[in-house]
């Protein structure tokens, strides 16, 4: 049994590879070869644990995952757990992968797909609205299906600017990264803004001349009672894209604007009807992307990982 750390999992795959992954994933899921029950919620004391079990044609995973927003004050990641990999035809287990690097990779992945579909092929400015682990890859990700040249950041505090640059820097050492005064200021001077906060309020205040023309990707709001983007950027919108229908039911920005009247049914789809031909994006429409995440995305990531690492020894090394 192989058990991989967060280290391995960053180098055994590329950007480019991992997106491919997860979009192979979303069509199976989409296309009902990948079975992927409701995930389950415990919560208490202020900690969310997750358990995610989502089923393939050769392997099968299960995500265990602990949501501690007091962890960064004790020095240790807000979010901790393993991923199981097992094989289908025996059940044994053949792989442990730190959950936290798949989650990253994954989400990042799955915020590049959005970012293709609802972006110009012409973005080069994003705007990344919270600095942790989720803004660091998303930016990574998004070079690889746009050619970002500008990044404008914003979080609560500014010291985690230097080390969101930092670890930005390294793996696309073009970027002109700016810092920005407030989250108003990103969306202002963005083409395409990201919330990446765990904030159950909207980040910004929103006016019609401030997000003219912008696109909006939520991915860091999991929970009924959060919601992340202003009520505003989703009455103005034509069509609210999620990444499971599991969205609807989860998370405060659908639950929210559905309850509010802003979509009607046939407005709110997954991406994965687009992968499968079912629906399509007009280039003039006006589209937010939330990603509230889900199984599929471990199992399609963990299983080209352990592939992938099955036939490259070295990696291991």
């Amino acid at each position: 049994m192989l058990n991989l750390s967060a280290k391995i999992i960053e180098n055994s795959l590329t950007p480019a590879e991992i997106i491919e992954a997860v979009k192979i994933g979303t069509i199976k899921y989409e296309s009902g070869i990948y079975k992927v029950p409701t995930r389950i919620h415990l919560e208490g004391a202020g900690i969310t644990n997750l358990v995610m079990p989502a089923m393939g044609e050769d392997y099968f995973c299960t995500k265990l995952v602990s949501v501690v927003p007091s962890n960064p004050q004790r020095n240790l990641p807000m979010i901790l757990g393993t991923v199981i990999l097992s094989k289908m035809e025996t059940g044994e287990t053949i792989a442990l992968m730190d959950a936290p690097m798949i989650t990253a990779l994954r989400t990042a992945a799955v915020g590049a797909l959005g970012l293709d579909l609802i972006s110009p092929k012409e973005t080069n400015k994003i705007g990344i609205i919270g600095l942790g682990v989720q803004g660091i890859w998303q930016t990574i990700f998004a070079c690889s299906v746009r050619a970002v040249k500008e990044v404008y950041c914003y979080s609560r505090t500014k010291v985690k600017f230097d080390f969101y640059k930092k670890k930005v820097l390294k793996k696309c050492p073009y970027l002109e990264i700016y810092w920005c005064e407030s989250s108003a200021e990103v969306v202002q001077k963005s083409q395409v803004i990201y919330a990446c906060t765990t904030s159950s309020k909207p980040i910004f205040l929103a006016t019609e001349k401030l997000i003219k023309n912008k696109r909006f990707i939520s991915v860091g709001s999991f929970q009924k009672e959060t919601q992340e983007l202003p009520n505003l950027v989703y009455e103005k919108a034509d069509v609210l894209l999620i990444d499971s229908t599991a969205a609807k039911e989860e998370v405060g920005d659908v639950i929210n604007a559905l309850n509010n009247g802003f979509f009607k049914d046939h407005q709110v789809f997954t991406m994965g009807k687009i992968f499968t031909g079912e629906r399509e994006i007009k280039r003039e429409q006006n589209v937010v992307f939330k990603s509230v995440g889900m199984a599929a995305f471990d199992l399609a990531l963990a299983s080209a990982i352990y592939e992938k690492i099955i036939v490259t020894e070295d990696l291991l090394k």
